[in-house]
């Protein structure tokens, strides 16, 4: 399914009003709006401590348009854990290093931001991949009232729950190789551009190993950990099986019943779990109508190796 947030608040708060805001399940395989909170404001520590748990059960968390100073967005960001800086430092926010800009902007000739108009998870190239992102539209493009450049989010726990016994058990005992570098070529095949890597950047992110299924520290629930964007191959396996293999995966995690498409407004904030889902900008706009969105990235908050399957 891919439908909004259903207008119905089918959780609510807990017991004795003890928190500001509710949650609405999206009706899809996962996601959530929250509903009520300020979150330019202070939050509270009971607030941050339920939001996480929400984290945690949906993967993806919705908060419509709340206008956020990129201050703000950093401080309420701080309330999950420590921030990550991209490695390309050209698309981090003049005076907020911790600022990531998503966006199709050119100003002297350079784009001012990344995109990833491809099924991804953040920064899984790096030995300890980052927990979430959080994501805030500053600009959105409009044609004709309508706004353009959805974000599809999937459910790799979903994902993976779905998959066949026998294959399940293949999977939790192997391995696969993560690699930043690969992902311009497809980035210049689709924009006709020539970018790459310094050979400082490529020194920061040399390939990485991971387990193709990790088991969720907090939900405890299994995911696949393996995207189109970075994993270039299974460790182990002859080269064809690999790549059939992860074609297969990758099919298998984009099936509309994990999928939640999230359409923007002006404003919106949407974090999302990087250990439980992949997602990806859906495009469909030009290069004239303006897209720019601010992303903080959230550290590991435990160390990658032990998130087994086992």
């Amino acid at each position: 399914m891919t439908q909004q947030a259903a207008p119905t608040r089918t959780a609510g708060r807990p017991s004795g009003g003890a928190s500001s805001f509710d949650i609405v399940p999206t009706g899809c395989a996962l996601g959530a709006e929250i509903v009520g909170l300020d979150i330019a404001g202070e939050v509270s520590s009971a607030d941050f401590a339920r939001l996480r748990q929400a984290y945690d059960e949906h993967s993806v968390l919705v908060f419509r348009g709340r206008a956020l100073q990129p201050a703000e967005q950093v401080a309420f960001s701080r309330g999950f854990g420590d921030l990550e800086r991209h490695v390309v430092e050209k698309y981090l926010l003049p005076g907020h290093p911790e600022i990531f800009r998503v966006s199709n902007i050119v100003e002297n000739g350079q784009r001012i931001g990344g995109s990833g108009e491809f099924w991804h998870t953040d920064l899984s190239y790096v030995a300890e991949p980052s927990r979430g992102s959080l994501l805030y539209a500053v600009e959105v493009p409009v044609r004709d009232g309508v706004v353009l450049g959805d974000t599809e989010f999937a459910s790799s726990a979903a994902a993976y729950d779905a998959l066949p016994a026998a294959l399940r058990r293949k999977l939790d005992d192997m391995q696969a190789v993560h690699r930043f570098g690969d992902i311009y070529a497809k980035v210049n095949a689709q924009r006709g551009t020539t970018t790459t890597l310094s050979d400082e950047q490529k020194k920061r992110t040399p390939d990485v190993v991971h387990p193709v299924v990790i088991r969720h520290p907090f939900s405890g629930r299994k995911s696949l950990f393996v995207n189109e964007g970075f994993t270039v191959s299974i460790l182990g396996v002859p080269e064809a099986e690999s790549t059939r293999l992860l074609e297969e995966l990758y099919a298998h995690c984009k099936r509309p019943e994990f999928v939640y498409r999230h359409k923007w407004q002006p404003h919106d904030l949407v974090m999302w779990d990087n250990w439980a889902t992949i997602h990806r900008a859906t495009g469909g706009y030009t290069a004239e109508e303006r897209r720019l969105m601010y992303r903080t990235t959230l550290q590991a908050s435990v160390p990658f190796g032990s998130l087994t399957p086992q």
